[in-house]
């Protein structure tokens, strides 16, 4: 005896041949129906990620190294993904690119760390603030998201006295 329910049924039903015609048609809708299944649950199971993980609707970055945007200084920009639990699929590619030409940030590979060390002999200009300009897109999600980086401005000095005025 077989361990598959339909050929157990069809070695029971095999003496009437319209039977086991009418069976084995309807063992093969329940196949078709099984592969319909399989592909809707996969399809499920998609949209579900999805739902758990969706593609980010926002980065924001902060500066970890506290140091000041100078010559010499290395700054680490890290990004939390926006809404939590959001996730980069791995199609993601990422740009990042500075207004000025001196200074070159680079991005590791998951897309959330920036890291600059700003050249020696460098100055930021007096006009146009620094900014990085941040992009990462994904095929498989439809989606795409952008930012800035603005480097804060360099830490102004502790101060090293107080005057006092009497008032009154």
């Amino acid at each position: 005896m077989s361990h598959h329910p339909e050929v157990e049924v069809l070695e029971i039903l095999e003496h009437d041949p319209e039977v086991v015609k009418l069976l084995k048609t309807v063992v093969h809708e329940l196949r078709e129906s099984r592969f319909e299944q399989i592909a809707a649950l996969h399809e499920l199971r998609e949209i579900r990620r999805e739902l758990v993980h969706p593609f980010p609707s926002t980065i924001v970055f902060k500066e970890l190294t506290v140091n000041p945007t100078q010559a010499g200084q290395t700054q680490v920009f890290t990004g939390v993904l926006v809404p939590a639990g959001a996730t980069y699929p791995a199609d993601t590619t990422f740009t990042l690119t500075s207004n000025d030409p001196a200074v070159f940030p680079t991005l590791d590979a998951s897309g959330l760390v920036v890291s600059v060390t700003y050249p020696q002999g460098w100055s930021e200009s007096p006009t146009t603030p620094l900014a990085f300009s941040y992009g990462a897109a994904s095929v498989s999600a439809n989606g795409s998201l952008s930012s800035v980086i603005t480097p804060s401005a360099p830490v102004s000095a502790f101060p090293t006295g107080i005057n006092w005025t009497e008032t009154t």
